[in-house]
């Protein structure tokens, strides 16, 4: 970061940020241009890096940062995943409590989007964020999340009503196991991928994925909905993409489009029911621009249940 900042001035602040970093072993870089850095990025794109405070000679960091491995290829997933199956029940939380509302308090506070009849989600988890589950409650699910490379099978006999395809880290294309379960899984229960999730469905359905040059990090990336000509502000943090060219366009429909780069952002299949998007739905940059994804999902359970 360019500064600093070393006094705690939140009201309900308890510890200033330096001693909250401390605590949790994260290491901060300040007092550097920023701007001079992003600009750095733009014109030679992502490089790895190093941070170092053991005092060892910038050659030698250079030499070591040089030597890790790139992005390309690494299948990061199966590290990141839970070790097991478990249920989730966490709804939304109160900020002025702290609490999580748990799952009949959280639906009840959802504009009248959740009904009585609850919903049972299988949610892969790739790196899956919290946020997305506690949403899933908020909006009458409950949710069994998986590891990474659980079979399709297995996740079926869950009889779930939907299945969801969560965020992560790492190439899309080494994930190979998760693309062979999505094609087993497609046309048979409702699909829903956000972020790896959503390349991951690009691959399944017969399309390529590439490295961004930089990536797209942070919030306040517009995206156009093709289907509404509405512009989301919205919440990413990827480096690769899927290219739209490559899909077959007799089978897939392109939804979404980011507004800086014309990259792909969303998709969905159109005879079967899946759908996809780049961005981070669960996330606040708008702050609720792309909340109804969730709405979509629930009415694609209830109209395939129908």
């Amino acid at each position: 970061m360019r500064e600093f900042a070393a006094l705690s001035s939140n009201w309900r602040s308890t510890e200033t940020a330096q001693k909250f970093l401390e605590r949790y072993g994260v290491p901060v870089i300040w007092d550097l241009d920023t701007r001079a850095l992003v600009r750095h990025l733009r014109d030679v794109g992502a490089l790895r890096g190093i941070i170092a405070t053991d005092g060892t000679p910038a050659d030698k960091l250079i030499e070591e940062a040089r030597a890790l491995p790139t992005m390309a290829g690494q299948e990061l997933a199966s590290r990141v995943t839970s070790p097991k199956k478990y249920e989730w029940s966490k709804g939304s939380i109160d900020l002025a409590t702290a609490q999580s509302l748990g799952a009949a308090g959280a639906a009840a506070t959802n504009s009248g989007n959740a009904s009585s009849d609850r919903r049972h989600v299988v949610a892969y988890d790739y790196g899956i964020k919290q946020n997305i589950l506690r949403l899933f409650v908020d909006h009458g699910c409950d949710v069994t999340v998986v590891p990474a490379r659980t079979s399709a099978e297995d996740v079926l006999a869950l009889k779930p009503d939907g299945v969801f395809l969560s965020n992560g880290p790492g190439d899309p294309e080494p994930v190979s196991y998760a693309i062979e379960n999505i094609r087993k899984l497609l046309g048979r229960v409702p699909i829903f991928g956000i972020c790896l999730g959503h390349q991951l469905c690009g691959l399944a359905l017969g399309g390529r994925t590439f490295k961004l040059k930089f990536g797209h990090h942070g919030s306040n990336h517009p995206v156009k909905n093709l289907l509404t000509q509405k512009v989301e502000i919205t919440a990413q943090n990827h480096g690769f993409c899927v290219d739209p060219d490559s899909l077959p366009s007799s089978d897939v429909e392109i939804t979404h489009v980011n507004l800086n780069d014309h990259t792909n952002e969303g998709m969905r299949h159109r005879s079967m029911p899946l759908f996809s998007v780049q961005y981070h739905p669960e996330a606040s940059p708008g702050p609720h621009d792309a909340r109804y994804l969730f709405n979509d999902f629930i009415a694609l359970m209830d109209e395939v249940a129908r």
